[in-house]
């Protein structure tokens, strides 16, 4: 399978988010290097994907298109949604924030299903 790095790396963020989550619902803060390392995972498993998607020959990714495109677009959303959070919770933190939160998780979510599709299909 030739998508296993993007998947293994976006997979770890994954994880790292959903712990966050729990950290954020069960009113804990987290550490800043976890978070850290959660957009760390993101930023080099969507650039795994970028490669991936570079180094298919146009023939075959054009059978695989609509999924790979709808997941990298998913993936970047998710990125920039979860960067603009401390922005938008900064006035009212737990309605704004929590709002915000759920959007980048379904985001991100929906982005590595599309992202798991795209991988099964190559």
């Amino acid at each position: 399978m030739q998508g296993i790095a993007a998947i293994a790396l976006l997979g770890i963020s994954a994880l790292l988010g959903a712990y966050l989550g729990w950290q954020y619902l069960r009113r804990v803060r987290s550490r800043p290097a976890l978070t850290g390392f959660h957009l760390v995972f993101a930023a080099a498993g969507l650039e795994a994907m970028v490669m991936l998607r570079g180094e298919l020959p146009a023939q075959v990714f054009a059978q695989v298109a609509a999924p790979a495109n709808a997941a990298g677009l998913l993936l970047v959303l998710a990125v920039l949604t979860g960067l603009a959070i401390p922005m938008i919770a900064k006035g009212r933190p737990r309605i704004a924030g929590s709002t915000a939160l759920a959007v980048h998780a379904l985001v991100g979510m929906l982005g590595f299903v599309l992202l798991l599709i795209w991988a099964l299909r190559l």
